[in-house]
């Protein structure tokens, strides 16, 4: 194994980071009940559009059984982004908006990693509102009730993950450490 360079700042430990995981997971669910993540988009979404087109709203049963905007699934959204601001604010290492393992494979150019973070947030909600709810809320809300559905679907999405960012970015990692 490499030994780490003294002067190198590290992520979060990972057993503290982990109790913390399961601390808020454990927290949603006896507040609230189990997690959601991507539906809270459609939370939003429909109460942006329940004033513009109201009778639309009504007419689709989707968006009838999914809570308008100030539910707990809304909330739930706003403290990912809230919780992730602080997150990476309070690293050691300094935030960057395009990582050096992006840069060294596509380069400098901020419009078009945006564009890939844009579209590959839109490709995950279209397949979790096709998939008729939330995948990683499968994964998480399954994983933690030691559900055997909940468990597989978190080694695929970790094995399509690996696979996904080997075919992105090649052999680039081997060149960052």
């Amino acid at each position: 194994m490499e030994q780490q360079n003294s002067n190198k700042p590290r992520y979060w430990n990972w057993l503290p980071a982990a109790f913390a995981l399961a601390g808020v997971i454990v927290f949603v669910f006896a507040t609230y009940g189990p997690p959601a993540s991507s539906s809270g988009f459609v939370s939003a979404l429909k109460g942006a559009w329940s004033s513009l087109a109201p009778d639309y709203i009504a007419s689709k049963a989707h968006y009838r059984m999914i809570p308008g905007p100030g539910s707990w699934l809304f909330a739930f959204i706003l403290g990912m982004a809230i919780g992730g601001f602080i997150g990476g604010r309070t690293f050691k290492k300094p935030v960057t908006d395009i990582p050096p393992l992006w840069r060294r494979r596509f380069g400098d150019d901020a419009t078009r990693r945006y564009t890939a973070t844009f579209l590959g947030g839109f490709l995950i909600l279209f397949a979790s509102r096709l998939a008729g709810g939330c995948t990683l809320g499968l994964f998480i809300s399954g994983s933690t009730q030691l559900a055997l559905s909940g468990l597989y679907f978190g080694v695929v999405i970790f094995a399509f993950a690996m696979l996904t960012a080997r075919l992105v970015y090649g052999n680039a990692t081997k060149e960052v450490s």
